[in-house]
């Protein structure tokens, strides 16, 4: 393939612009390449950054998690706590009332006992009026059976007085004697 003549100045020329465009290509692409690089160094550098910053929050949620962890145990053991006290308290009240109860029943039963002998003794007081009365009656009974018999004697003692004053003037006249 032959080329004329006049145009090898041209192809010599058109090879130089050639390679001269083709070097300018390989800077470009060389810039591009460095550009690249640079940028996928960023971006390098922002990943080892976003993959440091996620071990410090991984580290940190880590803490955190930690931390609510031990939050939550001792809330758990104060609830526990509180719950054991609490309960320890209701046993107390219930042994308390448990106790007051057996005091109420015993006082109780100490008023009953108490009424019942206080109205043994009213009956027993009732009885011995009862019986006092009785007696009392009885003995009035008696006194008057005695009053009348007293008073039958002595009328019948009058009566034969009388009698035998009519016929003894002299017991009549000391009667009379007798002072009053």
């Amino acid at each position: 393939m032959s080329k004329p003549k006049g145009k090898k100045d041209d192809g010599v020329v058109d090879n130089a612009a050639k390679i001269q465009m083709l070097d300018f290509e390989t800077k470009r692409w060389q810039m591009r390449i460095v550009e690249e690089q640079m940028r996928a160094d960023r971006a390098k550098t922002a990943e080892m950054q976003l993959q440091q910053r996620m071990i410090e929050l991984d580290k940190e949620f880590k803490v955190e998690k930690d931390k609510l962890y031990n939050i939550s145990n001792d809330m758990n053991r104060q609830y526990r706590q509180m719950q054991d006290e609490l309960q320890k308290d209701i046993d107390v009240f219930k042994k308390s009332v448990i106790q007051k109860d057996d005091t109420i029943k015993q006082k109780e039963q100490e008023i009953n006992e108490y009424i019942n002998d206080y109205e043994g003794k009213l009956r027993k007081k009732d009885q011995d009026i009862t019986d006092y009365k009785r007696k009392i009656e009885d003995i009035s009974q008696e006194f008057a059976a005695m009053l009348k018999d007293t008073l039958q004697k002595m009328q019948q003692r009058i009566e034969l007085a009388q009698w035998d004053n009519d016929q003894d003037p002299q017991i009549l006249k000391q009667f009379k004697d007798l002072p009053s």
